[in-house]
C-alpha cells in the first residue's frame, strides 16, 4: 500500500486511488485520481512532485473558514485549476469547538462525527453532485481533498470508486488507510493535544464512520450508483464517461 503514498514535505495523506479492480475485472489506472489532506502547506519540492505526476485539477472540499485561515496556493487560474466545493460540515473550527467543549467525551466525539457521515448523503448532493461531474468532465489527473483527506474526501472516494464498480469492501480498506499515513493535523495552541486519548475519533478513520454513509444510501437504495443516479441527478452516460476515463 506504501506505492499509493506520494511522499510529500506538506502534506502526509496524499494517495493514488489506482490498482483498484471493480467487480467486472476492470482496474481502475494508476497516476489519475488522486486524495489527499489539506494542500495548504506544499513546499516548492512539493509544487515539482505535483508537477510531474501531471496534476490539472484540484477539488478543494474545505469551507470557506478553512480556506481563509489556510488558503489554498492553487487558484482558478493556476496550473492546476482549483475547484471549491466548500462543504461547513465538521471543518476545522467545529472540531476545534467540538475538541474544546467543556466535559467533552471521546465517546461524544465519535458520535457527533459518525452523525456528519449521514449528513454527507443527505444535505451535501448538489456538492458531490458537481464533484462526479468534475472528474467526467476536467482535466485528469486530479486531486481532491478536504483537511486530513478522511470525511469529506471519504465520503466522495466512497462515491467514486462505487460507481465504477469497486466493491464495498475494497472502499473500506482505502478509507482506513488514511490511519496509516496521515500525521495528524498542524494545529496552534488553542487545541488539546491532538495525540490524546480524547482527540482520536476526530482524526481516526473507523469503519462505523463510513458504514454511516453506505447504511444510509442502502437504506434506500441497492446500489450507490442507484443513488447517485437518482438522488445526485447524474446520468447513466456520465457514469460511462468516468469508467471509459479511468479504467482499463
Amino acid at each position: 500500500m506504501n506505492d499509493r503514498l506520494l511522499n510529500l514535505e506538506g502534506t502526509s495523506n496524499f494517495r493514488d486511488l489506482g490498482g483498484y479492480e471493480t467487480g467486472n475485472g476492470m482496474r481502475l489506472r494508476k497516476g489519475l485520481i488522486y486524495r489527499s489532506d489539506s494542500l495548504s502547506y506544499l513546499t516548492q519540492s512539493d509544487f515539482q512532485k505535483i508537477q510531474k505526476i501531471g496534476i490539472k485539477t484540484v477539488c478543494d472540499f474545505r469551507s470557506e473558514i478553512e480556506m481563509k485561515d489556510s488558503p489554498s496556493p492553487f487558484s482558478s487560474k493556476t496550473s492546476p485549476r482549483l475547484f471549491h466545493l466548500p462543504i461547513k460540515t465538521l471543518g476545522t473550527q467545529d472540531l476545534k469547538e467540538l475538541a474544546t467543549k467543556e466535559n467533552v467525551t471521546s465517546q461524544e466525539l465519535a458520535d457527533e462525527l459518525q452523525d456528519h457521515y449521514t449528513l454527507y448523503v443527505n444535505q451535501h448532493k448538489n456538492t458531490y453532485s458537481k464533484f462526479i461531474n468534475m472528474i467526467a468532465n476536467e482535466e485528469i489527473p486530479i486531486v481532491f481533498h478536504c483537511f486530513a483527506g478522511k470525511d469529506r474526501t471519504g465520503y466522495g472516494a466512497l462515491l467514486f470508486l462505487s460507481i465504477i464498480g469497486v466493491k464495498k469492501e475494497t472502499i473500506i480498506e482505502d478509507y482506513l488507510l488514511t490511519n496509516k499515513f496521515f500525521k495528524g493535523p498542524r494545529i496552534n495552541e488553542s487545541w488539546r493535544n491532538d495525540s490524546s486519548e480524547l482527540l482520536k475519533p476526530l482524526f481516526e478513520a473507523r469503519t462505523n464512520y463510513i458504514n454511516a454513509a453506505f447504511n444510509e444510501i442502502y437504506n434506500k437504495y441497492d446500489k450507490v450508483e442507484d443513488f447517485v443516479i437518482k438522488e445526485l441527478g447524474i446520468d447513466v452516460k456520465t457514469i460511462d464517461t468516468i469508467k471509459e476515463r479511468v479504467l482499463e
